[in-house]
């Protein structure tokens, strides 16, 4: 399961490395900031769970829940159309997920994995829409 997942990560980043246009990512990240919503799901199952970020200019990525809660903080970085970041748990737990996922610049998308602590793979498939 963790190979499949891994080798589904390498090609959204292979993907997104071969099909990117040459830009700089000061406008990239400019584009990406703000609020996405959508939804992730468990190993390769379907995405059917509420999942919304919120991307700050200082690199800052905030997780909220369904009814606007802020649960999560973390970090973000976009190089090449490639994002990857991880946010830690604010529930009183220390949980901690890595995400990583294709930017699909033109339709304002995000596809990707994500996983436990530093992995991006070991735990399911997600993707959001900016809002």
């Amino acid at each position: 399961m963790k190979i499949k997942g891994f080798l589904i990560a390498t090609l959204i980043a292979a993907t997104a490395l071969v099909s990117c246009k040459k830009e700089s990512n000061n406008s990239s990240n400019t584009a990406i900031e703000g609020r996405w919503v959508g939804l992730y799901g468990f190993d390769n199952d379907k995405p059917s769970e509420f999942y919304s970020f919120q991307f700050k200019s200082n690199g800052v990525l905030e997780e909220y829940g369904e009814t606007g809660n802020k649960i999560g903080v973390g970090k973000w970085k976009l190089e090449n159309n490639v994002l990857t970041g991880y946010t830690i748990s604010t529930l009183g737990s220390n949980n901690k997920y890595s995400v990583i996922a294709a930017y699909d610049a033109k339709n304002n998308k995000l596809l990707g994995n994500w996983g436990f602590d530093e992995s991006t793979t070991d735990g399911g498939l997600w993707e959001m829409q900016k809002q």
